[in-house]
C-alpha cells in the first residue's frame, strides 16, 4: 500500500490574521501596515456622537483593539515593526485566522448605513467548557460565574467535591455539542 505524503499549505500562502493593538491606535496601525505593503482591514462606520454642547459625526472603529492583516508565514513577524501592535489573537495555542468570506463580511459591516454594534460571544453560567491553556489545559469544567474572568468549577467525583478556578476567558473554550 502506497503512503500519501501529508501536505501542508505552502508557507507563502497568505492568510488573514487578527492583530491585537493598543487602544485607539487601530487606524494608525492599519495605515502604517499598508505603507509596508500589507493588505489591511480596519472596518469603520460613521456614527453620530452627542456631547453636552453638540452633536458630531465621527468615524468609529467597529472592532476596537483589532486590526485584520493578510500576510504569509515568511512575513508574519514583520508586522511587529509597526509600533502599538501587541500580539496576534490566539484561540488556545492556535493563532486566529479568518477566511476570505469572513473578511468580506467584516468589510461589508463597515459599509452599512445602519448602526452596527459588535458583541462578543461570552460564556454562560452552567455551560460546559474545556481549559485550553495553562497548567490545567485539557480539563473540562462548568462555568460558575462570569465577570471579565470566568470562574470554572472542576469536578473531583472521587472526593465528592469541586474546585473553583478563576481563568481569563481566552484560556477556555466551549465544548462543541455532538
Amino acid at each position: 500500500m502506497e503512503k500519501k505524503p501529508f501536505s501542508t499549505p505552502p508557507a507563502n500562502t497568505p492568510k488573514w490574521y487578527v492583530l491585537y493593538v493598543r487602544p485607539k491606535t487601530e487606524k494608525k496601525v492599519g495605515k502604517r501596515l499598508s505603507e509596508l505593503g500589507f493588505e489591511v482591514c480596519v472596518p469603520t462606520q460613521k456614527q453620530i456622537r452627542a456631547w453636552s454642547d453638540r452633536r458630531k459625526q465621527v468615524e468609529v472603529v467597529l472592532f476596537p483593539n483589532y486590526v485584520f492583516v493578510e500576510t504569509d508565514q515568511k512575513r508574519k513577524n514583520h508586522v511587529f515593526e509597526v509600533s502599538h501592535i501587541l500580539w496576534y489573537v490566539h484561540f488556545g495555542k492556535e493563532i486566529a485566522t479568518l477566511t476570505e468570506k469572513e473578511i468580506a463580511m467584516v468589510r461589508q459591516l463597515g459599509e452599512l448605513q445602519e448602526p452596527v454594534r459588535i458583541e462578543y460571544e461570552g460564556f454562560r453560567v452552567g455551560e460546559e467548557v474545556e481549559i485550553l491553556s495553562g497548567s490545567l489545559a485539557g480539563y473540562r469544567g462548568r462555568v460558575v460565574a462570569v465577570n471579565g474572568v470566568s470562574r470554572i468549577q472542576l469536578a473531583l467525583p472521587s472526593l465528592y467535591c469541586f474546585a473553583n478556578v478563576e481563568l481569563r476567558q481566552v484560556q477556555i473554550g466551549k465544548i462543541p455539542v455532538t
